[in-house]
């Protein structure tokens, strides 16, 4: 799993992208949602089944790529770039057991609504 605790943003990049895709492709579509500041960023990138991710995690020295599938159950995801989000690391966790962001939303909601 990916340690979370030096991440400084996490993007989903929305759509469908071809994840055969290797790092320098998927770095020029990471540069589409974001400036490259120097900080500890993961870039999430979907295929058109919702089934496969491909994270890009770029670091101070350098990029790491992994991929997650999920059996059963899609991602869900953005669909446009106006849709592109940033997500926090509570989220990216939700998300990566195949989880709705929204459910969590709510989730989160009715907590709050009990103290």
């Amino acid at each position: 799993m990916i340690d979370l605790e030096d991440i400084d943003h996490i993007y989903l990049y929305p759509g469908s992208t071809d994840l055969r895709k290797g790092r320098q492709a998927l770095s020029s579509l990471a540069a589409k949602i974001y400036n490259d500041n120097g900080l500890h960023e993961l870039f999430l990138f979907c295929n058109r089944k919702n089934e496969l991710i491909k994270i890009y995690e770029k670091d101070e020295t350098g990029v790491w790529v992994y991929i997650r599938s999920l059996d059963e159950t899609r991602f869900p995801w953005p669909n446009n770039i106006k849709e592109a989000c940033k997500i926090n690391k509570a989220q990216l966790n939700w998300l990566l057991k195949g989880l709705k962001l929204e459910k969590m939303e709510e989730k989160n909601s009715q907590k709050k609504d009990l103290f």
